[in-house]
């Protein structure tokens, strides 16, 4: 039987045809899925870090209200009922996300909003000299012998007028709030995302079980093999993916996972099952076989009848669809005729044209999502720029203020130098300010304070740095200011504020004590000269403008 040309091409033919449809299958099979599967992974990636940053955010908002609130704590010392008053306020901001507010004074004494009070003496409290060159504190979950369950604890420093450790506020977090925050993270179906604090452990997770017992580590677990391999990669990279094996369920996971920037050694991880990934192109796969199945069996009764007719065409369509997947092109020539070989022509381009849509909307989707992200970036920037002016602003004049004057200062002391430009520091104090206060009331003496900073703003340069130092005293950095110019310009301002009508007070002067900075020379002995120069001028009668001529030390 396998001697005749017939029964030859026919078993040949089909030897073609099935090595072909294998051919075809794993072609699409190995190309499409490493595509789909980088198309995936790129796309849980950003999803991770998306909301690793908005789950950072959050917390800096809660930084950002816990400082701004931090001021009004500053001179309750032990008033009680005032604690217990502003910790209510501090939850009632705080909304849902706070569910206890503390306030720890001097001699460690803590007291809560419902007023509990004991000794502060958790490490992951901050107190006295911890408190240096910190503005904030965000601990891993703790035990609460208040709430009964973990909270994470966010405490900002309340300082003194000399910048010194007075005392902190807290607002505690319940860890029971994260997954609600992480529920809404998917790639698929059935992916989720949980989250691990500094010490690996679990703080948030689908299975309520693994929260607060389970750590990822990079020991090897039997139960999860590869798993503690991705952990080591994720303590080297702020984001990236792995796989692992669950044991249980036999069942192969991709994990991507992102550092939290807010929160420094906190990850938020995105587990995937991977046979979820690539659920689709199994779809398209079954089909595209099917198709091929179908089209050998109609190929096959035919074939003795049409060998010699179905040979040639069958060489070249192998040949087509072989570099159409090779060289992963959308046009297909085909063979174009009505008889079986057209039709299967047809099914291939059918397919090749199912998997190069399917891959267009997969496509589609990542710039959707990455869309997304960049308006959401776009919004959390927005939102920093409205903290960073909370800030950085003084709520009374709109100036800057005595921290963000510190910020911007080693940046322009820096170009100044680099520049070789001259700079010089005025410090202003309204004469009898206090007197103003006693006679008029304070609010005559804020209204003072916002016409005299708005004078001086536009009098002065856009370049020059502007800071309310605290209370009536004013500090100004005149950028490429001479001694002698300075001087004319600053007296200026001072006879033409002399001059101005304020209501109910008339008139304001204020006096001025300037100093030029010298080569190499500190900021605290700048600021010194200059303020020693302020002094000279309260003594000689106010409402004039003392400037610092006195020789620098010789060195010995």
């Amino acid at each position: 039987m396998f001697h005749s040309i017939k029964a030859q091409i026919i078993t040949i033919y089909s030897l073609v045809i099935f090595a072909f449809a294998a051919l075809l299958l794993l072609t699409v099979y190995v190309n499409e899925k490493e595509r789909m599967l980088d198309l995936q992974l790129e796309t849980s990636t950003k999803i991770s870090q998306m909301h690793a940053t908005k789950l950072s955010q959050e917390f800096a908002q809660y930084v950002a209200m816990l400082q701004v609130l931090s001021s009004d704590f500053e001179p309750v010392h032990n008033d009680q009922e005032t604690i217990h008053r502003l910790l209510q306020r501090l939850i009632f901001v705080g909304g849902d996300n706070f569910v206890n507010a503390v306030y720890i004074d001097q001699a460690l004494n803590l007291t809560d909003a419902n007023y509990h009070r004991m000794k502060a003496v958790h490490p992951s409290l901050l107190t006295g000299k911890d408190w240096d060159n910190k503005e904030f504190n965000i601990t891993n979950p703790i035990d609460s012998s208040f709430e009964g369950k973990p909270v994470i604890m966010v405490s900002v420093p309340i300082r003194n007028e000399k910048n010194e450790w007075s005392g902190t506020i807290a607002a505690a977090v319940p860890i029971d709030i994260l997954p609600k925050k992480l529920s809404e993270i998917k790639l698929v179906k059935e992916s989720y995302a949980w989250l691990v604090d500094t010490d690996g452990l679990v703080i948030s997770h689908p299975v309520a079980s693994f929260i607060m017992k389970n750590r990822a580590t990079t020991e090897p677990n039997p139960n999860y093999p590869g798993f503690n391999e991705i952990v080591k990669q994720a303590s080297l990279k702020d984001n990236g993916y792995g796989r692992y094996m669950d044991v249980a369920l036999d069942e192969s996971k991709i994990v991507t996972y992102a550092h939290i920037p807010y929160l420094p050694g906190w990850t938020l991880y995105v587990t995937t099952e991977e046979s979820e990934i690539f659920q689709d192109i199994y779809d398209i796969l079954y089909n595209v076989l099917i198709i091929a199945i179908v089209l050998m069996v109609v190929f096959l009764i035919f074939i003795s009848q049409l060998a010699n007719k179905v040979t040639k065409p069958i060489i070249k369509l192998t040949h087509e669809v072989k570099s159409v997947v090779n060289s992963k092109t959308d046009y297909f020539h085909g063979i174009d005729s009505k008889d079986e070989i057209g039709q299967l022509s047809k099914a291939f381009d059918s397919s090749f044209r199912k998997i190069r849509t399917h891959t267009m909307h997969l496509e589609k989707m990542v710039n959707q999502r990455t869309q997304e992200i960049a308006t959401k970036n776009s919004l959390l920037s927005e939102q920093n720029d409205q903290l960073e002016e909370l800030v950085s602003k003084d709520p009374l004049t709109h100036l800057y203020n005595r921290r963000a004057f510190s910020r911007l200062l080693d940046k322009e002391l820096a170009r100044a130098r680099r520049h070789k430009s001259s700079v010089t520091l005025a410090i202003l104090d309204i004469d009898h300010f206090k007197r103003i206060n006693d006679t008029y009331g304070h609010n005559v003496g804020d209204e003072v304070l916002c016409r005299f900073a708005n004078e001086l703003t536009t009098n002065m340069r856009v370049e020059d740095l502007i800071c309310r130092w605290g209370g009536e005293e004013f500090v100004i950095l005149l950028w490429e200011a001479t001694a002698s110019s300075a001087f004319r310009h600053m007296d200026e301002i001072r006879e033409n504020i002399a001059n101005l009508h304020f209501d109910t007070v008339d008139k304001v002067t204020f006096s001025i004590g300037m100093a030029t900075m010298r080569d190499n020379e500190e900021f605290k002995d700048w600021l010194h000269r200059a303020d020693d120069a302020l002094y000279k001028a309260k003594e000689m009668g106010r409402n004039r403008t003392i400037i610092d001529n006195s020789e620098p030390p010789k060195e010995s």
